[in-house]
């Protein structure tokens, strides 16, 4: 067999002449020079071997190049080939290794459409698709690559304006407070001057009533003395009234000029530890993979998701359930799912959170402590946050375990709740939407509102807060930094609205708790319908909560009854 380096006639070499082959005979497995392949071609038994050039050879990748034609064992050529086995037999290999072997057939029946089989054919387009795909994902890459330099550009200017907008009000509120200074400065400047001057005048009469007494005593007769020191007297007695005076109405008290910081603007340095929160997201594929149509049956075709409109949802009823206890009222006000277990869980509003599996049936019951939880939220896989109408706190729980790990108090009673990203969300009543981050706990008004409402719900998506408004009869959208995106309060088909989730399309989800309605609210907050009614005997819904990862819609009502659907 001819290696990498220069190949020399087989044939000359026999003779002991060393002479460069132009042409290569794969069957023969020699090099040939002009004059041997005449010779070659001349021969009954090799004229129809098919020969090519040493250039063509040399280009035969090595495990072409490898494929020993003659039987290592026997010394024979290969003239059969073994299916069963998958491998070329000599005349002596079939006795010795293949008796058992079935559909033994001649190479040279085998080999002859090779060259134009479907499978090499199969194999060229395979290659072809497999390259057009990589090249399709290099394209994909690099505008994915601009795409994140462009959303880094507009990040950078949002933070850069978001900058701004507070350096403006912090320099409102700086030039507000030096004009204050200014101002109580001048009014102690004021005072102060006007005291002095009073006490001056005094200064000068009593000078001359020193300046009398020393001239009446050197100069007056006797009997003007005496006369005199009446009046002296009075003027005396005159000016201790006007030094009582003085000092009783607290002229001669240190006037101190002072300037307390606001709370909220100290509480900047210690509740705010970041600008923000920077992480990767993988989206939906962009790139359609082409495959062997053979194969498409296992392929997925990535398109982009398209978004679903408020008109394209349908609901199909999963299961149905009704949590109510002989002797006890139940009353879930609040439900919501972990995406990566499926656990559902819900408050009872009277002392207890109850665990549901994916099927609607009880796993647990935790009781409280506390009495009227409101909402709740997933933390983590085994931890959850409970709001409550009963006391000024936010109960941390592990349901595991079934304890409180900790507390977070408040101001006031709190009723919706949402946790994400490290970031957890409150409705306080008379106060607005607080936010808190774990595991520290400073709190910070981020959506004031003084209205007394217990039943505010919200839901927090990657980017956007939902807020429902019970009392104020609508729903309101808002940026992460609390700046209103939209307002909905169609008061003919929202009444009341509690519970509220979102879809993976931004459709927003409420229950209308004043006419025993769901309605799906589109993302841009313009239009909104119908899609659950009385007639579908959901009661009173309160509590409702999506599970984007599992596409279910999961509502709670005053009565007990817990409904799931699927969203379509």
């Amino acid at each position: 067999m001819a290696t990498s380096g220069d190949i020399v006639c087989g044939v000359c070499e026999v003779e002991h002449i060393t002479k460069d082959a132009e042409y290569w005979c794969p069957e023969c497995e020699q090099g040939l020079c002009s004059n041997c392949l005449r010779y070659h071609k001349a021969l009954k038994s090799s004229r129809n071997h098919c020969i090519i050039s040493i250039d063509n050879y040399k280009q035969l990748p090595p495990f072409i190049i490898n494929i020993k034609q003659y039987c290592p064992d026997h010394d024979r050529k290969f003239t059969n080939y073994c299916p069963q086995h998958e491998s070329l037999c000599c005349p002596l290999c079939i006795p010795a290794n293949h008796k058992e072997c079935h559909g033994i057939s001649a190479v040279e029946e085998i080999i002859q459409s090779s060259k134009t089989s479907t499978l090499l054919q199969s194999m060229e387009q395979n290659l072809n698709d497999i390259k057009s795909n990589m090249n399709k994902i290099i394209e994909n890459k690099k505008q994915n690559l601009a795409s994140i330099k462009s959303h880094k550009q507009k990040f950078r200017d949002e933070i850069k304006q978001m900058r701004e907008k507070i350096n403006k009000h912090l320099d409102k509120l700086e030039q507000q407070i030096l004009h204050d200074l200014s101002a109580q400065e001048e009014n102690a400047k004021l005072q102060i001057e006007s005291i002095l001057t009073n006490v001056f005048e005094n200064t000068e009469r009593v000078d001359m009533l020193q300046n009398n007494i020393t001239t009446v005593k050197q100069y007056a007769s006797d009997l003007q003395t005496f006369l005199g020191t009446k009046t002296i007297q009075d003027e005396v007695q005159k000016q201790e009234k006007e030094m009582h005076s003085i000092l009783d109405d607290r002229s001669v008290n240190e006037v101190v000029l002072k300037c307390n910081l606001d709370d909220k603007i100290t509480e900047i340095l210690c509740t705010i530890s970041s600008f923000g929160k920077v992480y990767i997201e993988l989206g939906q594929p962009l790139v359609v993979i082409k495959m062997d149509k053979g194969k498409q049956a296992q392929i997925v075709y990535n398109l982009p998701a398209q978004p679903k409109t408020i008109d394209d949802i349908t609901l199909v009823l999963q299961w149905k359930t009704n949590l109510k206890e002989k002797g006890r009222m139940t009353f879930i006000a609040g439900a919501c799912i972990n995406t990566s277990t499926g656990d559902i869980i819900l408050t009872d509003y009277q002392d207890r959170l109850l665990i549901l599996n994916q099927d609607g049936s009880i796993h647990k019951k935790i009781p409280l402590s506390f009495s009227f939880p409101a909402d709740v939220t997933f933390i983590d896989d085994r931890t959850v946050a409970v709001s409550t109408h009963e006391t000024y706190c936010i109960h941390i729980i592990d349901i595991r375990d079934n304890a409180s790990k900790r507390i977070i108090n408040t101001t006031n009673c709190c009723s919706g709740i949402s946790y994400r990203h490290g970031f957890l969300l409150y409705a306080e009543h008379n106060k607005g939407i607080c936010k808190v981050q774990l595991p520290n706990s400073g709190q910070t008004l981020l959506i004031p509102k003084m209205a007394n409402n217990h039943w505010d719900y919200l839901a927090m998506s990657d980017d956007k807060i939902y807020h429902t408004m019970y009392r104020e009869n609508k729903v309101c959208c808002y940026t992460m930094s609390g700046e209103k995106i939209w307002e909905y309060n169609d008061k003919t088909i929202l009444k009341n609205p509690i519970g509220v989730s979102f879809d993976k399309s931004s459709n927003i989800y409420v229950a209308s708790n004043g006419n025993n309605t769901i309605i799906v609210i589109s993302s841009e907050g313009n239009s909104a319908r119908c899609i659950l009614g009385k007639e579908d005997g959901i009661g009173r819904p309160f509590g409702m909560c999506i599970d984007i990862e599992r596409n279910s819609l999961l509502v709670s009502s005053n009565d007990g009854t817990v409904v799931l659907y699927k969203l379509t």
